[in-house]
């Protein structure tokens, strides 16, 4: 056999389905066709992160009373006969927080920032408002506690900040939002690698820190075993309309 003849059954032969060969997939070096690639990072899916320690005390503080109120309103349902409910839910929820001074500050801080985040991703604005359209604070039990994936319809901007956490208690959960790529997902080789292939992002979080992502982004919260009290302020903000943000306003 010619030595051009062996070049060709060798390379050919990487193409070769034995089952060994399935088993240690490897990577294909034909050196008279390779290419160098550009690599354009197209429909990325930013999430921002910051830290505003100083709020921790006393917006923890601010809250205490109300998550207090939110308990013991469940307690009483769980205590009368008449009613269905038996037990505490996963996640004892506020109402919502703007309607207290002690939230004026954050509230006037998310809607800066969620409107900057929109104008540096190159959305066109005018014509339209900022509005915060939930603002209100969670807390996962000690043991127990979770949200299943979910996103935010008809919000633009949402987010999260840490009042009560440590690395033994929840966190979120970010999931890739295109829908199309789990028809032919494919396993990762390193899960707890990010990349472009990843499905899911973990992020252990820290008190005083702010997360804000687009409200598309699929998100969930791990089951909570922490030795303390999860606690979080949740918001969602949007590019309203005047019409809409009118239309707000005389709702509450």
């Amino acid at each position: 056999m010619s030595k051009k003849n062996k070049k060709k059954v060798k390379q050919e032969n990487l193409f070769i389905s034995t089952q060994q060969e399935a088993q240690k997939p490897q990577m294909l070096d034909l050196s008279s066709d390779k290419l160098e690639f550009r690599v354009e990072d197209t429909f990325k899916c930013p999430i921002y992160i910051a830290h505003k320690p100083e709020w921790i005390v006393p917006l923890n503080k601010a809250s205490d009373p109300i998550i207090k109120r939110v308990r013991k309103d469940w307690q009483k349902k769980i205590d009368d006969p008449n009613d269905e409910i038996t037990t505490m839910p996963n996640s004892l929820h506020s109402e919502l927080l703007w309607q207290y001074p002690e939230f004026k500050e954050i509230a006037q801080l998310i809607l800066q920032q969620g409107w900057n985040i929109l104008h540096w991703q190159g959305y066109d604005l005018t014509g339209r408002i900022p509005m915060l359209t939930e603002l209100w604070v969670q807390e996962f039990p000690k043991e127990g506690g979770f949200h299943d994936i979910h996103e935010h319809g008809n919000n633009h901007i949402s987010g999260f900040y840490f009042l009560k956490c440590n690395e033994k208690t929840s966190h979120p959960v970010f999931w890739d939002p295109r829908p199309g790529k789990k028809m032919t997902d494919l396993r990762m080789k390193d899960q707890k690698k990010i990349n472009y292939g990843s499905q899911q992002l973990h992020y252990k979080v820290k008190p005083g820190q702010f997360i804000f992502f687009n409200s598309y982004m699929p998100h969930s919260y791990v089951h909570h075993k922490g030795d303390e009290k999860f606690r979080f302020i949740h918001f969602n903000m949007q590019a309203a309309t005047n019409q809409k943000l009118a239309s707000n306003n005389n709702d509450k």
